[in-house]
């Protein structure tokens, strides 16, 4: 399982690298921030497709003194967001961009703790929440 996570971070990685103008300054920015007591990551994005286009937020969370260890925060966002970029790819167009342009249209929040995790997509006014515990998480993948 471990081995899977990091071959998916490093593809990940790799086109995200190859897909930027200066890859240098990609691979140079650390993907997880401390915000507070948090660890954080925070992914831009628009999502072109028959003609319009959103903006798309992605920000996932987690207590610095949470059990779970910040390098499996990093590796559960860029698998979601991996899953996503190819879901979206099938039909349209992603250009990741290092801030929002005014206001997103969608937001997509991942929350860690000790107990599981819970995902929360905004859009179009209403919020859908998932709440996890880790068992079912592991039992899901």
């Amino acid at each position: 399982m471990k081995s899977f996570l990091l071959a998916i971070s490093f593809v990940f990685l790799s086109l995200t690298a190859i897909a930027q103008k200066d890859y240098q300054k990609e691979l140079v920015e650390p993907m997880i921030e401390i915000v507070g007591d948090d660890y954080v990551i925070e992914e831009f994005m628009i999502i072109k497709s028959n003609g319009d286009s959103v903006q798309m937020h992605l920000k996932s969370q987690m207590p610095q003194d949470c059990m779970v260890h910040r390098d499996r925060l990093i590796a559960m966002t860029t698998m979601f967001m991996t899953k996503l970029t190819d879901e979206i790819s099938a039909n349209g167009e992603v250009e990741e961009i290092d801030s929002l342009i005014g206001d997103a249209d969608i937001v997509i929040k991942i929350f860690v703790t000790d107990d599981g995790l819970q995902l929360a997509i905004s859009a179009a006014g209403e919020t859908k929440r998932e709440t996890l515990s880790w068992k079912q998480v592991y039992e899901e993948i």
